[in-house]
């Protein structure tokens, strides 16, 4: 079932970091380095069916991605990764894909407010992932492989302060206000040590 899963999972992550690149030359206006990965689903984007479909496509594949590592460590701790990716793909991917943002950063709807709770607490439990499966890795005598995710977990938690620091007004106009740059890093930073368990098991 893992070796099933497990391709699947991984052109889920791809795909997270490309469609954007694919889909920006149709969305007159949208910057990689300051405007979310959200913005390209907003009701007025000319490519929402597009990347909203993706994203709970995507979703669904993180939530049955926890199996991969379960079957692998079979332990509390994999139980407690397979949570957090669910919450994750649930969270910040589906129902982000079924509850689309507005343009106009000022706009509050139902559906805005949804997204944005959701979306906040799945990156904010995702960014625990790479920790607790280097932990593992440790755990199991791969000792490069959890450095490696422990390293990836300390650029992500950076990654997510500047992200977090780049929504106040008094960043805007500073390095520290390009939102969209900080979001990919964060999201490269977490995916990262998930594509390297994959090939280890897999490849």
């Amino acid at each position: 079932m893992a070796e099933i899963i497990f391709p699947i999972w991984l052109a889920a992550m791809a795909g997270d970091m490309a469609l954007p690149f694919f889909l920006k030359p149709f969305y007159r206006g949208y910057s990689h380095k300051r405007h979310v990965l959200s913005l390209l689903g907003c009701r007025q984007s000319p490519v929402k069916w597009i990347y909203n479909l993706w994203c709970i496509l995507s979703g669904l594949a993180f939530c049955a991605a926890g199996y991969c590592i379960f079957a692998e460590y079979q332990s509390g701790i994999s139980v407690a990764i397979w949570v957090l990716l669910a919450l994750y793909g649930f969270g910040c991917e589906t129902l982000s894909g079924i509850f689309p943002v507005e343009e106009s950063p000022s706009a509050v709807t139902l559906s805005c407010k949804i997204h944005g709770v959701s979306s906040a607490v799945g990156c904010s439990v995702f960014v625990f992932v790479p920790l607790l499966l280097g932990i593992e890795q440790f755990r199991t005598g791969r000792m490069v492989y959890g450095a490696a995710s422990i390293l990836c977990f300390t650029c992500a938690m950076l990654f997510m302060t500047f992200f977090v620091m780049s929504e106040k007004e008094r960043f805007r106009n500073t390095a520290f206000g390009l939102t969209g740059l900080w979001q990919r890093l964060l999201l490269f930073a977490c995916y990262l040590p998930l594509a390297l368990f994959g090939f280890i098991l897999y490849a």
